[in-house]
């Protein structure tokens, strides 16, 4: 073949460079990476035994495939046991059915994809087209060179040639950060335990800015009562920190039933996944509308250690942060604050004018 057929990555995988024919008989080089040396070795003594026979790749009755017949007897047997987002991507593929249902799979080309990614283009927005050529691409994958099923078998591959979906970019989806929501003074006076487990989250957000994982994770056995501490050994930067253990936060604990899991925030004896609806319908019913998420709470907490005077260094011990840019980004003010600075600034001014009445220009300087 010309070249090291098995090669061993740093990663540990095996890749395996081999030749092939595509479906006009044209010699090109393909490559395929492996977990296994036993799969790499198989697949590689399948591709010498075509190309040694000059077997076209996508010939015969390869060749004489559909999309349809394909998608009914190789990839939705696969992808329904392989992919949790089969139900979704079969009602997109119902679609690849009615457009190149009747073709042979090796004629699609990469000139076919780029009208179709024009003509959704023009009707959907750029995530969704995104989201319908990763579809596209799963599919392409598992004809040129086979996936995985559940047994770590390759199953698929060798029924086209060349993948078309190698030269077709994804349109750009990324999208401006939504900024953070900062509750008001007067929202969070309305916060009052209420005896549920969403008030209780909020508050204990609140009173904390720890983050969502580091409450889900927290155990009764990282709660230190004798020190007034709670220890949280494992953190986003992977360095262990404490948070005071406040009479508020000892209230919130105290109030969660206890059960077999260690949890302190558990569901139905399993640790919290979700919460969301259940921090939504805590702040409903106290009139809080705005879409609040549990890290804006974080958020709420950073912003009013800084409007309240915490040293900066006391706000990156808090709230576990690392650089002065991280802590920086938690740090909002809330708008009635601003408006209170800028009224201080006015009274400023107005007394400044009052002070040079009578002076002429560049006699006197005067300090505000």
């Amino acid at each position: 073949m010309g070249v090291r057929a098995i090669t061993r990555l740093p990663s540990g995988e095996y890749r395996v460079n081999f030749y092939y024919w595509n479906q006009i008989g044209m010699k090109h080089r393909g490559r395929k990476k492996f977990r296994t040396l036993r799969l790499a070795e198989t697949f590689y003594a399948e591709r010498i035994r075509e190309f040694e026979a000059k077997v076209h790749v996508g010939s015969k009755e390869r060749g004489s495939i559909t999309v349809k017949q394909f998608l009914d007897q190789h990839y939705y047997p696969w992808a329904q046991k392989a992919k949790k987002s089969y139900p979704v991507e079969r009602v997109f593929m119902r679609n690849t059915e009615v457009r190149w249902g009747e073709r042979r799979l090796s004629s699609i080309t990469v000139f076919d994809i780029e009208k179709w990614r024009i003509e959704m283009k023009q009707k959907v927005c750029p995530a969704t087209v995104s989201r319908r050529l990763a579809y596209l691409r799963s599919f392409f994958k598992f004809a040129h060179a086979g996936m995985t099923d559940e047994d770590g078998h390759t199953v698929g591959g060798g029924f086209i040639g060349d993948n078309p979906m190698r030269h077709v970019r994804s349109p750009k989806t990324k999208l401006p950060l939504r900024p953070p929501t900062i509750l008001a003074p007067d929202e969070i006076a309305r916060l009052k335990p209420d005896g549920t487990r969403g008030m209780d989250l909020v508050l204990f957000c609140i009173y904390s800015g720890m983050r969502r994982g580091e409450i889900f994770w927290m155990r009764y056995e990282d709660i230190d009562r004798v020190a007034g501490v709670i220890r949280i050994p494992v953190t986003k930067n992977d360095e262990p920190r404490i948070i005071p253990l406040t009479k508020q936060l000892a209230g919130i604990i105290d109030r969660q039933p206890v059960d077999d899991s260690g949890f302190v925030f558990s569901w139905k004896g399993r640790q919290t996944r979700d919460c969301r609806s259940a921090i939504n319908q805590a702040l409903w019913r106290v009139g809080i509308t705005r879409r609040v998420r549990m890290h804006d709470l974080r958020h709420t907490f950073g912003s009013y250690l800084a409007m309240n005077g915490v040293d900066l260094d006391e706000r990156m011990a808090l709230m576990g942060h690392k650089t002065i840019t991280a802590a920086r980004i938690y740090t909002h003010y809330y708008t009635k604050r601003l408006s209170e600075s800028m009224e201080r600034l006015m009274e400023a001014y107005e007394t400044a004018e009052e002070k040079t009445k009578g002076h002429k220009k560049g006699t006197e300087a005067i300090a505000v």
